[in-house]
């Protein structure tokens, strides 16, 4: 940049000036390149935004190929006594359900302490256990009680530790002795039944963790208190009476779970149906993605006679034969079922391009034909759906080996070929406009010398001239 601004100090040229202008004009050499190149990186990213609106669709189309999507069961509840949840192996029907008792569990309470802190005994081994009423013993443990933790406190936290589904806390009542300690299930149902004792050695024979931690649910009595008798669940369904150990009720009904939440005074209604809004959701988005492919493909491959605009892709191959296929997959007929093409369930393409809903027919078919709309859409018996030729085709069109990613693939070695040349075109016009530069130099030095000679001879011969006078 010195070098440059004092150009022409000795010739008195605007050196600089014309050396300005000249690696302007060389720079003009990379304009047509840079139009190449804006032109590639608007066709690359026309390529990517194409790609990933059939990729939307794909994924449409592909929720269509669920067959479980068909057998999806809803229900509907009269009454706030339980709610219900159906998996597709329900089946539809009406049901009549009373609840008459919920499930709950146990609580068992010791006699008062005067501290949650004071050394209860000399400790010893708390055998724990969950059962039912006649003895059946689903869960035990042992613990191991040292003297220094045998405090209510201590007790607390060892039966908490041993983590075999009975919670341990400590209550005060507000008496003269008042910490108690509550035993209590984590489990509702009769077979989560809490019985506890204690084995101790005192030396003089004396028990006070016995008669503090002693019950036994299959006798029902010991030093401590039931204060929560455990409880199932009593419920019938349709006449028909059900236990449940909780109040969570699964296959009462075949492929629903109910859950319990209050008795009643007369039957509540449970309906299960099969769940047409799910499938028309699915198509509404899929009918939704495919508008969206259609709107992007027009607006990038159409011509605009009004703005004299054309489309990034307009007259471009990959995303005609891209278009065409598609649109050829959704007219694909469908053998083996009622419905052989979308038409015949109310989806219609429209003369624009877009694809349209009739609200009605549709509502119809998945009333009266949602077996046969699955059929169509997911195939059956080893024949593929629409589902399947669609998700087929626009792999081949958007997917990771398709036309639309070849095109991108293609047209990015174009811009890094491109890209390599310009460079090259760069490095010759710096050589160019070096060269140009060290002319100068060169120039301005030679002037300036001859401006150098030129003066000296002025100077003499005016001096010669005054001499003569």
């Amino acid at each position: 940049m010195a070098l440059t601004s004092s150009l022409g100090i000795g010739s008195g040229l605007d050196l600089s000036s014309l050396l300005d202008g000249l690696r302007t004009s060389e720079q003009q050499r990379l304009v047509p390149l840079q139009k190449q190149a804006s032109s590639y990186n608007t066709k690359f990213s026309a390529y990517g935004t194409l790609q990933s609106s059939f990729a939307n669709f794909q994924s449409a189309a592909e929720a269509l190929g669920k067959a479980s999507l068909y057998e999806g069961v809803k229900t509907s509840v009269e009454g706030d006594a339980f709610s219900a949840v159906a998996s597709e192996k329900a089946d539809p029907g009406s049901y009549s359900i009373e609840v008459d008792q919920l499930a709950r569990s146990q609580s068992l309470v010791s006699a008062g302490q005067a501290s949650v802190d004071e050394q209860i005994g000399n400790g010893g081994t708390i055998t724990l256990s969950l059962g039912n009423s006649a003895g059946d013993v689903s869960e035990t443990v042992d613990i191991d009680l040292d003297a220094a933790d045998s405090s209510l406190s201590g007790i607390r936290d060892a039966i908490n530790a041993a983590d075999i589904g009975v919670n341990a806390s400590i209550v005060n009542d507000g008496s003269g002795t008042p910490y108690r300690l509550v035993l209590s299930s984590n489990t509702t149902g009769t077979d989560s039944q809490i019985s506890v004792s204690v084995a101790e050695n005192n030396g003089d024979g004396s028990t006070p963790l016995a008669d503090l931690l002693d019950y036994d649910s299959t006798a029902g009595n010991g030093a401590m208190s039931e204060t929560v008798a455990a409880r199932d669940a009593q419920l019938s369904v349709n006449g028909i009476a059900v236990v449940s150990q909780t109040n969570r009720v699964e296959e009462a009904i075949a492929g629903v779970t109910l859950t319990l939440s209050k008795t009643t005074t007369e039957p509540q209604s449970l309906t299960a149906t099969r769940d047409t809004d799910a499938v028309k959701s699915a198509l509404q988005k899929f009918v939704k993605a495919y508008n969206s492919v259609n709107s992007i493909s027009d607006k990038l491959t159409a011509f605009d006679a009004e703005k004299e605009i054309s489309g990034v892709l307009l007259g471009d191959s990959t995303a005609r034969t891209a278009e065409t296929r598609v649109r050829g997959a959704l007219n694909t007929p469908i053998s083996g079922g009622t419905f052989s093409g979308l038409a015949e369930i109310g989806i219609s393409l429209q003369r624009d391009g877009t694809m349209e809903i009739d609200d009605e027919a549709l509502d119809e078919a998945l009333a009266n034909n949602l077996a046969d709309v699955g059929q169509l859409m997911a195939g059956s018996d080893g024949n593929d759906g629409l589902s399947q030729v669609l998700v087929s085709t626009l792999d081949a069109v958007a997917g990771d080996n398709g036309l639309l990613q070849s095109a991108s693939d293609g047209m990015k070695q174009r811009i890094d070929r491109l890209g390599d040349r310009m460079e090259r075109e760069q490095e010759s016009i710096d050589a160019t406009i070096a060269r140009y530069q060290k002319q100068f130099v060169q120039l301005d030095s030679l002037m300036a010398s001859i401006n150098s000679t030129s003066n000296y001879l002025t100077q003499q011969f005016k001096s010669l001239g005054n001499q003569g006078d």
